[in-house]
This record gives structure tokens, sequence and C-alpha cells, in this order.
């Protein structure tokens, strides 16, 4: 009697089990992807007696379309050129925009 009792017990056990709703989609969400900061670049040189060059430009996505097809960046430089024999040069100044549109995604 006891073992049929434990058995019956066991067996509502395993049918509350199955009984229970599944969630309908058990993936997980796509991971977006990773949100890169400004891109700058930079870099310089000279030579003794001739003064140093210098020069920093950047680049910054600012709208991406909801399906990734079209997408709208800011671009802005500067440049110099400091010392040698002719003095200091004026300072370059350059901003620009982009336009990208993927044919595939």
């Amino acid at each position: 009697m006891q073992f049929t009792i434990a058995f019956a017990l066991l067996c509502c056990a395993i049918a509350a089990t199955l009984a229970y709703p599944m969630p309908d989609d058990m993936t997980m969400e796509p991971t977006p992807p990773p949100q890169y900061p400004l891109n700058l670049q930079g870099g310089g040189g000279g030579q003794r007696g001739d003064g140093f060059g210098f020069g920093v430009q950047g680049h910054q996505k600012v709208w991406t379309s909801d399906n990734g097809r079209h997408e709208i960046g800011l671009n802005g430089g500067y440049g110099q050129h400091l010392g040698g024999p002719y003095g200091n040069s004026e300072p370059s100044w350059k901003v620009g925009g982009t336009y990208t549109y993927r044919f595939l995604n």
C-alpha cells in the first residue's frame, strides 16, 4: 500500500512538472553591436631645425537608420606647423560630413 501511494505521488509530481506552461520563445535577445566612442587619430613629427608639424582628426557616427543601411557621420580635424625657419603656420581646421549607404546588410 505504501508503495502504491509513493508511486501515485511520484506520478503526480511528474505530471505537474510536465503540465507547467513553457514560454513560447526560449531564445536569448540578440546582443546589440558595440557603440564605439569618438574615433580620434593624430600624429606629428619634424627634423632638427625644421620645426614640428602635427595634426589631429576625428570621426563620429551621429545617426544610423533602424535597418542599419543608412548612416550619417561628422568629421573634423586640426593641423599646424610650429617653429622652423619660417615660423609658425596658421592653424588648419577641417569640418565635414559623411553619408554611407550599405547595399547589402
